[in-house]
This record gives C-alpha cells, structure tokens and sequence, in this order.
C-alpha cells in the first residue's frame, strides 16, 4: 500500500499579530483570539527574533520573523506567510470577541471589497472607539466614534480602515505593503486606502464585527503636528494640490477646530505638509498594487518591470 502525506487544510483566514513593544497588550491580544477560535483560519505571530515564547504555543500558532521591529515591516512578514485567502491584522491592544470575524469576511463576497474595517469598541463602557475613518473638513482620516453609533446600525459603508485592526484579501495586503516606507502606522493607514482605491478596490465596514479596546481613542489617532504633515501630503499627493490646497486645508481646518484647541497644531501641520513631499516621493513606491479586475473578477498584478527595485524598509 502506498503511503499517502497528509497535509494540513488551507486555511481560509490567516490572523497575523505583530509585536510591539507593550508585550503585556500583545499577550491580551493573543489570548482573545485563542480564547474566541475561527474554524478554518491560522494565528501567525510577528516579531523580530527577540520574542521566545514562553508560553511555548508552537503547536497552536506560527511565529513568524521580521527583519525588524516596525510595524509595517511585522504585518508584511505575516501577510508573506499568510496562507488564508484572507488576512485579519490584530494589533498590540485590540482584542477579540465572539464570532467577530463572520460578517467581516461575508463583507469580501462583494468582489470589488478588497478591505473590511470592524468595529472597535470600548472594552466596558461598550461605546464605539471607531467604526472606520472619513476625511472631515478639521481632520483627515478622523475617526468615526463618538455620536455615529447610527453608522454601524446602518451598515453604510465608511471611508477607509485602520491597519493595526483590519481585514484584507492576501493578495493586496500583501502589494500594499511594498508601496510605502513608513514606521507610522496611521500614515500607512492612509496611504493604503488611496492606492488600493485607485486601483479598484473598495472598503467596507463590517458593522457586526467587533474588537474591544480598553481606551477611548486609539493611540494612532492623537492629534499632532507631524500627524497633520503627513496626511495632507498624502493627500495632496494623491488628489493633487501643493501650497494653496494645504493653506486653505489649514485655513478651513482652524475654522472646523475653534472649539477645540488642542487639535490647532495639527491644523498648522496641514498647512506646512508640501515641505514633505521630496521626503514622500522618496518613500513611495505605488505602480506595485494588485488592481480589482472587474472583467475577470481576478487579482491581477502589474508587470514587475514597471517597478524600481525596491529600497529596504526603514523607519520614516
């Protein structure tokens, strides 16, 4: 009798965790994803070679080492090793509950949706941290939180998603993480949703699917100058614009903000955000998106010759 090899099921949900540096909001976030198991998915863990699991989880999860410890260069290392068709990034803090990735995943039956943002609430109070992003007139990339409950119960689709809590088709996260150089992940955030629109791709919210949070705002969501810099460059960038988009960004911004000073620094970075630009350009590689193919209803990636060689990632 011939002996057959048996191979493990390919999974179809690929959960990749990178490590920061808070390990405790790691492990937080470790136990509620083995606390609350997805049939037919993998947990790949993320880290630069200095975690040794000491809770030795070898059989229940695949680790997974990066070249470094940013952030971006963690979830691109799990998204090369992912073998689900899909992949859920979970980050330091975030944690999992019951059955939170079903309504994400229904969300990619729509074959234009390439990134499902879930809800994030807090952990006791249960009021929505975020339920995605939008552009406002006093901020980019705002969070939905407080007084949009209405969203979520509407299902309305929302602008874009935040990396560090995030669903994705393999494909595209995997194109997307090769296009920009960054150690920010809300930069990343950001950039992201502008090249996978413009290559097809549409986000949804997934209003049933949950993460909790133990804050009421997300730390890559604070108000600063250089936050301010960096998201209307990014927008300029994509939109087109130079210094009289981002004055009267800034202008229109200080308006919006009256009754809230403290974000009038990040106001005053929108209106400095073209002395990024050289920096932004070095930094962006955006030919290499996998592009929603509405014909073949297939990914489909562009020729490698229409890239530069890629530079080695490092932290912006």
């Amino acid at each position: 009798m011939v002996s057959v090899p048996k191979f493990p099921p390919i999974p179809r949900l690929s959960i990749v965790i990178p490590i920061g540096r808070d390990l405790t909001a790691f492990e937080r976030t470790l136990i509620s994803v083995l606390e609350n198991p997805v049939d037919g998915s993998e947990v790949l863990v993320c880290h630069d070679g200095s975690y040794d699991d000491p809770f030795a989880l070898g059989d229940e999860i695949r680790f997974v080492i990066a070249d470094s410890d940013n952030p971006l260069d963690l979830i691109s290392a799990g998204a090369s090793q992912a073998r689900g068709r899909f992949v859920h990034v979970l980050s330091d803090g975030l944690r999992a509950t019951r059955g939170w990735t079903d309504d994400a995943l229904e969300a990619f039956e729509a074959y234009e949706c390439g990134v499902v943002s879930p809800v994030i609430r807090h952990d006791t109070q249960g009021t929505i941290v975020s339920a995605g992003w939008s552009d406002g007139m006093d901020r980019l990339c705002q969070s939905a939180s407080r007084g949009h409950q209405e969203i979520v119960s509407s299902g309305r689709q929302r602008t874009g998603a935040y990396l560090p809590a995030s669903f994705w088709r393999r494909e595209l996260l995997r194109s997307v993480t090769d296009c920009i150089v960054s150690a920010d992940v809300m930069e990343a955030s950001y950039a992201f949703h502008h090249l996978v629109s413009q290559a097809g791709w549409t986000c949804s919210l997934a209003s049933e699917s949950e993460v909790l949070f133990d804050e009421d705002s997300l730390p890559w969501n604070q108000t600063s100058l250089n936050r301010g810099i960096r998201t209307q460059c990014l927008k300029n960038y994509f939109s087109g614009g130079g210094w009289s988009r981002s004055l009267s960004a800034a202008l229109w911004g200080a308006f919006a903000s009256l009754t809230r000073p403290g974000q009038m620094l990040e106001v005053l970075g929108r209106g400095l955000a073209p002395t990024a630009r050289p920096q932004l350009i070095e930094r962006l590689r955006p030919t290499e998106v996998a592009v929603c193919n509405q014909h073949e209803m297939v990914v489909s990636m562009p020729s490698r010759d229409q890239a530069i060689e890629q530079p080695r990632r490092r932290a912006a």
